[in-house]
């Protein structure tokens, strides 16, 4: 969730000013600045604490994981749906929340693990780090949600002529089809409009791609262009209108893939009609049942297993029909591929045991109608059992359709244990015998390595012994096997240690320069991740290369300043910069992109420096596209009928990407400021772009 977002939904409507009573909750206890308190927590419980503040009160706090993945929840007294944070650093690190109160009152604050399967029980630490007036900007970023939204729609409006001025088929089709999604939930009618001509234009371009008369290279790149604009137009479709996007999919088959694999693309696009169809058991389950069916007529899908399950939910009867034209489809067809064995494995785990079947779902609901009669599912075991147990033990690393779906029958029936055993007898360790010859057979190529990685893997092994055993490798492995060694070091926190290895063993230059920044690398994710912002920058510095400093802060920078005030986070920022050059544009594309990523940053305490790192920025992208015209032709294709190829990643579109999402992030912030940001680019096809992004990423943020 972004960091705008957690400031929005902390506050009422605009205009709630007026104090009022404060409402605590009993026995809750409640957080004080800078008091942590520890706890552990497991499976299935939930820790409940409050935050008593002012109105227009700025209040940060953090969630340190020590073994747990933790969800946190703010409920505040208007009524909106609570907050949630979970950043994507698992079971260790910082759950860093900030918001902004509307009314003096008590906030509740709630802890409980991400999962809700069973997991170990883990510790964390809750710390209410900031809690002060609001500044202006602050509060006027949480009061304006609606008029933030109301002010991107009203763009949208704007630009609508622009966009029929595209010239470039592509770059209309994707930039209609995004402002049809940002206007679907306020007017529908006009979102249709805008998808309609799209795909009018799209159906009109696939027609006029010549599959025959192109070389490789140009066939393959219309054919990238051509499918992922396809996939963009059917994913904002497919949960929306459903139809509409079904009718899409069989209109616009797939071009045939340059690389000759067409099996995958049948199988995506049975998969995607599936997906399609699950939209619709709510509404319509016989509609569901009907485009099964159609799809089963001409191929197999995975996916049927899924809709048989959610078919189930709404309508048994329908269910049990559709998994029986399946069984039947598969006992008849003796197709063998991953799909197949997926499906009839996935029909013998939904039945569970013979008594399973008969009595409904395995959860214990309510009694339904057996999925499949006892005949239907003895046969399936009989076929997955013979299948399985034919397959021939083929020349090791060797992949071949038959093979893929032997090993899917073996390893799914091989799951089902014993139960096998009650449908065809002696057929499980059978099974267990063919999979351990399999595997074998497969492993047959590593047989001399194999001491050297039971060397490596044995974690009670002194090291000096791991060393001596690994220094009798061949020359031409031994030093990818130190470099495991090193990474074995640095997973278990003794980086010094990994260094020297790498030091004493790796012999070739390039390749220890290599392996010692993978150790800086990971020892700043590491630091990230645990939320030491001083030594992730500190591992920073220490790389000498400016361009592997600046990917760095590319990696980092939008974790700089959460679980900080805001003194020491903006102290944090400048820091990172000074790790760039100190010129106001940059020296290469790695540069400018972490120089984009610092202004998102600053934006989110300081919207006036954020514009002071973005201005030059917005110059030198207008020299470079310039400048690119001149050289279009002499090594670079950017430009087509006089316009900027968006769609071919050259490198001057990728800039103007960086650039305009982050006027779109700048633009939470200061709209105003950001929008004649983007009035200052020169080409109208990125001016337009940038527009589209202010308003998608505040339309984002309003949700």
């Amino acid at each position: 969730m972004g960091w705008i977002r957690a400031l929005i939904l902390g506050c009422a409507a605009t205009g709630v000013v007026a104090a009022q009573t404060v409402s605590q909750y009993p026995g809750t206890p409640t957080l004080q600045l800078n008091k942590p308190i520890e706890r552990t927590i497991g499976t299935g419980q939930t820790h409940s604490y409050q935050i008593i503040a002012d109105e227009n009160t700025y209040v940060q706090l953090v969630v340190e994981q020590r073994g747990i993945d933790v969800v946190v929840r703010v409920y505040y007294p208007n009524g909106k749906k609570p907050a949630e944070y979970d950043s994507p650093n698992g079971t260790e690190g910082p759950e860093n929340l900030s918001f902004v109160t509307s009314v003096k009152s008590s906030y509740r604050i709630e802890v409980t693990p991400l999962s809700r399967d069973i997991v170990p029980a883990g510790e964390y630490e809750i710390r209410l780090i900031e809690e002060r007036p609001a500044t202006e900007q602050e509060i006027k970023d949480s009061q304006n949600v609606e008029a933030l939204k109301a002010r991107a729609l009203a763009l949208l409006g704007e630009v609508e002529g622009l966009i029929a001025e595209l010239r470039l088929p592509q770059t209309r089709i994707k930039t209609q089809m995004q402002v049809a999604g940002m206007l679907w939930d306020t007017d529908e009618k006009r979102a249709l409009k805008y998808v309609t001509d799209a795909t009018t234009a799209f159906k009109e371009l696939l027609s006029n791609v010549d599959v025959t008369g192109r070389s490789y290279k140009d066939y393959s790149r219309v054919y990238y262009l051509i499918t992922n604009l396809r996939q963009e137009i059917i994913q904002v479709l497919i949960y929306r209108q459903p139809e509409m996007a079904l009718n899409f999919i069989r209109s616009t088959p797939p071009l045939p893939d340059p690389y000759g694999n067409q099996r995958d693309i049948t199988t995506n696009e049975a998969a995607l009609e599936m997906e399609i169809a699950n939209q619709l058991i709510a509404k319509d389950p016989k509609r569901t049942l009907e485009i099964a069916r159609e799809n089963l007529k001409t191929r197999y899908s995975s996916a049927l297993t899924n809709t048989i399950v959610n078919l189930r939910q709404k309508n048994p009867e329908m269910a049990a029909e559709l998994a029986t034209d399946v069984a039947n489809k598969l006992l008849r067809d003796k197709t063998k591929n991953s799909q197949t064995a997926s499906l009839i494995i996935g029909l013998i785990q939904l039945t569970g045991s013979t008594a399973g079947n008969q009595g409904g779902d395995l959860d214990g609901a309510a009694r339904r109608p057996p999925l499949l009669s006892d005949q239907l599912r003895r046969d399936l075991y009989q076929r997955a059992v013979s299948d399985a147990l034919a397959l021939k033990t083929p020349f090791p690393n060797v992949n071949f359709p038959e093979r893929d779906y032997a090993w899917s029958l073996l390893s799914g029936l091989q799951q089902l244990g014993t139960d096998v055993d009650t449908i065809v007898n002696g057929a499980a360790a059978a099974v267990s015998k063919k999979v351990h010859e399999f595997s074998s057979t497969n492993n047959n190529n590593w047989q001399p390595m194999q001491e050297f990685q039971d060397a490596l893997n044995d974690a009670n092994m002194p090291l000096e012994q791991v060393i001596q055993i690994l220094s009798r490798a061949p020359k031409e492995q031994k030093e990818q096997l130190f470099v495991q060694l090193s990474n074995r070091l640095m997973n278990n926190g003794d980086s010094a240690r990994a260094k020297q290895i790498i030091n004493d063993y790796i012999t070739t230059p390039f390749n220890r320069q290599q392996a010692l920044l993978n150790i800086e690398t990971q020892e700043m994710y590491r630091s990230m991740a645990k939320g030491k912002i001083e030594d992730a920058l500190r591992n920073i510095a220490n790389m000498s290369n400016p361009q592997q400093r600046a990917q760095a802060l590319v990696q980092m920078a939008n974790q700089i300043g959460p679980g900080y005030k805001r003194s020491a986070a903006i102290m944090f920022l400048d820091q990172a910069r000074a790790l760039l050059p100190e010129s106001l544009q940059a020296q290469d594309q790695i540069q400018l992109q972490a120089l984009c990523e610092l202004a998102k940053a600053y934006s989110r305490y300081d919207s006036k420096r954020a514009f002071e790192i973005v201005d030059p920025l917005v110059d030198q992208f207008n020299e470079l596209s310039a400048a690119a015209r001149t050289l279009e032709g002499f090594g670079g294709e950017y430009y087509e009928e006089e316009e900027l190829n968006m769609q071919n990643g050259n490198v001057i579109a990728n800039v103007a990407t960086q650039l305009t999402g982050t006027l779109g992030t700048l633009a939470l912030t200061n709209f105003d400021r950001a929008k004649q940001t983007a009035d200052r680019i020169t080409l109208p096809e990125v001016r337009l772009r940038g527009y589209i992004d202010i308003a998608l990423i505040s339309i984002q943020n309003a949700r």
